[in-house]
């Protein structure tokens, strides 16, 4: 059983009038940064945590419906891979790979959806995984690097996306995570903007040292990046109990 938000075209449609507006902000946000036509967001829960599996589109009206009839969603690449992968899945619309994806694929361009979707996983502790979808006319094709550059931009939003669909529907009681002190301290400073050596500087330890307990912190937090662990640490208001010692 899913738990289905529509806002076609970013627009909230009259069935879903309690749709959050800090989702539909953060998917405006990351359509803006990453230069995206539309962007959804789909989410597997394992057991606890969230009432049930979670749709949330953007998608034009009748690309939605078609989308829907003919029950694409088992076939796509970006959510059949997504959500059971831990990098990027690229799907290329004018390059399907059999023919089924090429009904899809033409759908998608003639629907002005556009010429790739990118499918961005974020698994969130052990119950949750999620992926955002990016339906895009940006070349991504040699893109394919997560660390840096436009992947990055991807990767980044879709944590964002992922932990602000989730902060909705999760428990009263957020999740509690072990962070050191000088795990939160680092990413303290990290919020505010300062690079790693900025970060060792201020501690007086080692940039290595830093990225260090970068590291630990990630994992820690299950996300792949520096921003998304700021992200979650600052929705967990971890950064906080910092804060109040300086």
């Amino acid at each position: 059983m899913y738990r289905v938000l529509v806002a076609p075209d970013f627009v909230v449609a009259p069935s879903n009038p309690d749709f959050p507006p800090a989702i539909l902000e953060a998917m405006k946000k990351a359509c803006a940064d990453t230069g995206s036509n539309y962007i959804s967001f789909w989410a597997q829960v394992g057991g606890g945590g969230i009432a049930s599996n979670i749709i949330v589109t953007t998608y034009p009206e009748k690309w939605l419906e078609r989308y829907t009839e003919r029950n694409y969603a088992q076939i796509d690449p970006v959510i059949a891979k997504g959500l059971e992968s831990v990098s990027a899945v690229i799907f290329d619309h004018r390059h399907p790979d059999n023919v089924e994806l090429a009904e899809l694929a033409e759908g998608a361009i003639a629907h002005d959806i556009g010429l790739y979707t990118i499918g961005m996983p974020v698994h969130i502790g052990k119950n949750i995984r999620s992926v955002t979808t990016f339906a895009t006319d940006v070349d991504v094709t040699n893109a394919r690097d997560e660390a840096s550059g436009l992947m990055a931009n991807f990767r980044e939003h879709s944590h964002i996306i992922a932990l602000t669909v989730t902060e909705q529907f999760l428990k009263n009681d957020p999740p509690k995570v072990d962070l050191t002190d000088r795990e939160i301290e680092v990413l303290y400073w990290g919020a505010q903007g300062k690079t790693d050596k900025q970060i060792g500087e201020i501690l007086k330890i080692s940039r290595w040292t830093v990225i260090a307990h970068l590291q630990s912190a990630k994992t820690k937090l299950h996300v792949s990046n520096k921003s998304a662990a700021i992200a979650r640490a600052l929705e967990l208001k971890l950064l906080s109990r910092y804060d109040q010692k300086l």
